[in-house]
């Protein structure tokens, strides 16, 4: 049998802890002493689906993080105002742009935002403070197709359809000309700060033809370095300076769905494509944590790239803060490290609402009266009460803004053992005692009938949004009934049964980013079981470290929340790891 000394020159190293993760060390395998087993470095560089937009839409703005990004503006396909936030799971409505604008750029944060210019060659200058639009001073000239880079008090408006090689600089106040570009360009991408900006791709003005060309900015002057390995123009791009990203984008002719990072000198074909290349998207993120966002024609898709060195590490549940109010029965929304819990019995019936921050549980407002065996959805500050009971079933419907509940509209059949998934202003609810198979939308305001589920049951796990759900396992009634481990999707009209089954059918605690991403634990007969479902196929990882039945969870399908049960102040946290793990007893060592 070969020995790793043998293929790769030298020992395993024997280490007490893991080395610093670099790219330098990416290929090595070294043996864990502490922890007792076998590790090696990847680098994993991946686009992956994430929530798509309410609005679809191309041409618009973008600015934030993966998990706080920003997108306004946008042709759908007329001009919109319109302005949603994500948080890395979903997208939500946030304040309307003053007028409806596209072709714009875009600088900032979800918080302090900044949307420059737009069609037909716009001055608008809006600022957003995380709920409202303001108008501030605007552009020196008109410009649309332009891009933007920095803050909300230290941006750059970059090139354009108006005045192509131009720059502006805008100090949270008004605007100045910059250094021009030594190629001017239009639908162009950029990245980095005020002082150190970053500009490339686009298309030159007539005649029109895309370039690759990359210039970098000191806050003076525009200096030529390397190209693309691609020219593109309507491409997104995101991060700094010396570390950026350029995306899909039209490549004269057709679109591209090709990557490109850039270190500060060259510019590097990534390993990973998206999965649908689009011009006209908007950009938000870094270059190891990026979204592509909308795009041509009208497109609501969102997908997150990430690229990252890790220590190839195992799934694993870790001990939480226990709740105050142990519990079972109950509800539960939002994100790992911002649950909430509410309602279940305790073993009488509570009204009682937690929230989680990371670390441990503290009291949040009460729900207006006890209930329990209800559906949850939406986020910490936004979040869902569905149907329940005490017996007999109630079609009351409660919203929580972050400190307090108030009623919402009622469902149109009172029931409980309901499923609940999506935002608070867009959930889908379905199955449940007295009406297994049904299902309805809510709006923010009132709900509406959808399309029924094949198999009418309860107390199904669930995943995704109002228009790209999961439904999976739960009990099946009327009776003789009994545990399914039926998958079924829902379009926002209509389930179709999937070809993957549960490896165990049973209730649990579920969650999940979108209809191709869920995660279901613990339950009834398994009580200690986890499996992830891909898309395509459910799969067994890490078990939970306390067994039970009956808890709720909230989350990811790689960061997720299990809370209450049978043991009813447990709380765990799941990580998603890369891996698996080889243990040292399966490696051949010199």
């Amino acid at each position: 049998m070969s020995e790793y000394s043998g293929i790769r020159g030298t020992r395993v190293k024997y280490l007490a802890s893991d080395p610093t993760l670099n790219t330098s060390t990416e290929g090595q395998v070294w043996y864990n002493s502490t922890e007792g087993v076998l590790k090696s470095l990847v680098q994993i560089k991946a686009w992956s689906a994430g929530g798509s937009l309410n609005t679809a839409r191309d041409s618009l703005g973008g600015v934030g993080t993966q998990t706080a990004g920003l997108a306004f503006g946008g042709e759908a396909p007329s001009a919109v105002a319109n302005t949603e936030e994500y948080n890395g799971f979903n997208w939500s409505n946030g304040g309307n742009l003053s007028n409806a604008n596209s072709r714009l750029a875009g600088a900032g944060t979800q918080t302090a935002g900044l949307s420059i210019g737009g069609n037909p060659f716009d001055t608008a200058t809006e600022e957003y403070d995380g709920s409202t639009w303001t108008a501030a001073n605007p552009l020196n000239n008109g410009n649309s197709l332009l891009a933007g880079a920095g803050i909300q008090t230290a941006a750059l408006a970059i090139g354009g359809d108006s005045t192509s090689n131009a720059t502006e600089e805008y100090d949270g106040s008004s605007w100045t000309a910059g250094g021009n570009l030594n190629t001017g360009r239009f639908g162009l991408a950029a990245s980095g700060t005020q002082t150190a900006g970053l500009a490339f791709g686009g298309r030159n003005p007539p005649p029109n033809l895309v370039v690759s060309s990359t210039e970098k900015y000191d806050g003076t002057t525009w200096t030529n370095v390397n190209s693309m390995n691609t020219a593109r123009g309507y491409l997104g791009g995101c991060g700094l300076q010396t570390n950026a990203l350029g995306f899909s984008g039209y490549t004269q002719p057709g679109n591209s769905t090709e990557t490109e990072e850039y270190d500060g000198s060259t510019w590097t074909v990534s390993t990973a494509s998206l999965a649908t290349g689009r011009p006209a998207l908007a950009a938000a993120g870094s270059r190891s944590a990026a979204l592509g966002i909308g795009g041509f024609p009208v497109l609501s898709a969102t997908e997150e790239y990430n690229s990252n060195i890790n220590a190839l590490n195992p799934d694993v549940w870790a001990s939480g803060g226990n709740l105050g109010t142990g519990r079972y029965g109950h509800a539960g929304a939002g994100t790992q490290d911002a649950g909430l819990a509410f309602g279940g019995e305790t073993p009488s019936t509570t009204n009682a609402t937690e929230e989680y921050n990371g670390s441990s549980w503290t009291a949040g407002g009460n729900l207006p009266y006890v209930k329990q065996k209800h559906g949850g959805s939406g986020l910490q500050t936004a979040a869902l009460s569905i149907g329940g009971t005490p017996l007999p079933p109630t079609n009351n419907v409660e919203e929580y803004n972050g400190s307090s509940w108030t009623a919402g509209g009622n469902l149109g059949t009172a029931r409980y053992d309901i499923a609940g998934t999506g935002i608070q202003n867009a959930t889908v609810a379905f199955g449940g005692l007295q009406d297994p198979d049904a299902t309805e939308e809510y709006n923010g305001t009132s709900w509406t009938a959808g399309g029924n589920m094949n198999t009418g049951a309860r107390e199904r796990g669930r995943a995704g949004t109002q228009t790209a759900a999961l439904g999976f396992g739960g009990y099946i009634w009327p009776p003789p009934g009994g545990f399914t481990n039926q998958t079924e999707n829902y379009d926002g009209s209509t389930w179709t049964i999937a070809p993957a089954t549960l490896n165990t059918g049973r209730r649990g605690g579920s969650d999940g980013a979108s209809d191709s991403a869920a995660i279901l634990f613990g339950g009834d007969n398994v009580p200690s079981a986890t499996e992830q479902y891909n898309g395509t196929v459910w799969s067994s990882t890490a078990a939970l470290t306390v067994p039970r039945q009956e808890l709720k969870g909230a989350g990811t399908t790689s960061l997720a929340l299990a809370f209450g049960g049978t043991t009813p102040t447990a709380t765990e946290e799941f990580t998603e790891g890369v891996g698996p793990i080889t243990t040292a007893s399966t490696l051949t060592t010199s």
